[in-house]
């Protein structure tokens, strides 16, 4: 019997540690190609982690995506975001807080290399990665992971908005109740419609 107490009171516990994951579809021309998950996982003293991971595959094209983005009070201190293609490390971009700046960005990979570090002076509240978390209310910008530079954001119409972003594409997030339904972007030169398929429990 007490055992069975204990035993209950530990899962009692862990309950609110539980992570929540929600499932969206990558689709092309009408055809499901792989999947994005997105994390949430809220941590103690103020402290939040995003992260989101991706699989696809198209014709001879084999790609996992992923961002992690980890904030402290509301501001972002770190974010990692890597594309492989075929097995190979395309390319990762790493944000972290720095002391002679407020961040530093690097580049590596085969599309990084030569890419100089970056330098921001500008505390960073929101980025990409957390537009799968949150609708963009009254916020005019957001932070590419993956380019190192901030990203317009523009309200199109009711729980609809526009991302700009640095390569000259546009991100099309679509909202309900505050969550994200529907992403419509570019990859690779593909349309891809990123389409919200459920959630469960981890």
């Amino acid at each position: 019997m007490v055992i069975r107490i204990l035993i209950a009171g530990f899962l009692l516990f862990l309950s609110p540690l539980v992570r929540s994951q929600n499932i969206y579809n990558v689709i092309v021309a009408g055809r499901t190609i792989g999947s994005l998950k997105v994390f949430d996982d809220k941590g103690a003293d103020n402290t939040e982690t995003h992260r989101i991971e991706s699989d696809f595959k198209i014709m001879f094209y084999k790609g996992k995506y992923s961002t992690q983005t980890n904030y402290v009070q509301g501001k972002l201190v770190s974010a990692t975001c890597s594309h492989h293609v075929n097995g190979d490390l395309k390319e990762k971009t790493l944000t972290k807080s720095s002391t002679k700046s407020l961040y530093e960005v690097f580049f590596s990979g085969e599309d990084g290399e030569d890419k100089p570090k970056l330098e921001l002076n500008s505390p960073i509240n929101s980025t990409i990665t957390g537009l799968y978390y949150k609708e963009p209310v009254n916020i005019t910008e957001v932070y590419s992971e993956r380019y190192g530079k901030m990203c317009s954001v523009k309200k199109i119409s009711e729980g609809q908005y526009g991302v700009s972003l640095p390569d000259g594409k546009q991100g099309i997030y679509f909202y309900k109740n505050g969550l994200c339904q529907e992403v419509k972007t570019d990859l690779a030169g593909f349309k891809l419609r990123i389409v919200l398929a459920g959630s469960k429990r981890l």
